[in-house]
């Protein structure tokens, strides 16, 4: 089960100790011949602060979505699943998931309901099965069946296929109808997004302003302190 509270910080102090090496490294006046060690140091760091800084900014948000979730900030929809319940959907799924034409369900049947059940929560951009939570973005497919509901989200990867995560889950009796309002509040809240525009367009200001203006910055304190000519 993936600790985000855990993963963010963890990178915070990766990215803490790469800054701490780089600019020290960057700042100091160049002296010597050899500055081969130096410059190696220099170029490492840097790879690795940039690396972390872009993970630290993803994981921020979403231990921030985890955080908001258990403050019970947000929360679409609330149901238990019985001890009973619960394994007899695991069962069920388990065997679904060996069809050629059906996607495996990626929630974690692993937990023990004890006696009191698994509690699920929704939120607007989020889901906390028992322990195991998952972020969800607006455009996540959500269907409804009669007792079940699936949340379907493809996950883009830079390199390589993307990923997809399948999330089905029972509902409890009597609260069926949960399900077809956290899809109505899902189907608004991407409409009003625009489709998701409005994500791409903050991506690409990041990329395209803050990207120039970092390196522009990094490449005038290099020609300050002597590495660049």
């Amino acid at each position: 089960m993936f600790n985000y509270i855990r993963s963010r910080n963890r990178t915070t102090v990766v990215f803490l100790i790469s800054l701490a090496v780089f600019v020290p490294a960057l700042v100091m006046p160049r002296s010597g011949e050899d500055l081969t060690v130096r410059k190696m140091i220099l170029f490492l760091s840097l790879a690795v602060m940039l690396i972390s800084a872009v993970w630290l900014i993803v994981r921020r948000d979403e231990a921030k979505r985890l955080i908001r979730l258990r403050s019970g900030k947000g929360i679409l929809a609330r149901w238990t699943i019985d001890p009973a319940r619960w394994e007899w959907f695991r069962r069920h799924s388990n065997e679904w998931d060996k069809r050629k034409d059906v996607r495996p369900n990626n929630t974690d049947f692993a937990q023990n309901p004890g006696n009191a059940g698994i509690e699920i929560a929704v939120t607007g951009d989020g889901i906390l099965i028992g322990e195991d939570f998952r972020p969800l973005e607006k455009d996540v497919r959500i269907t409804v069946r009669a007792d079940w509901i699936e949340f379907y989200q493809i996950i883009p990867k830079a390199d390589g296929t993307a990923l997809h995560m399948v999330i089905r889950l029972p509902l409890q009796p009597g609260k069926e109808s949960l399900a077809s309002e956290v899809q109505q509040s899902y189907q608004r809240a991407y409409l009003a997004a625009g489709s998701g525009r409005r994500s791409i367009i903050y991506l690409a200001l990041s990329i395209f302003v803050g990207m120039p203006v970092a390196t522009t910055l990094i490449w005038f304190i290099a020609k300050v302190t002597g590495w660049v000519e």
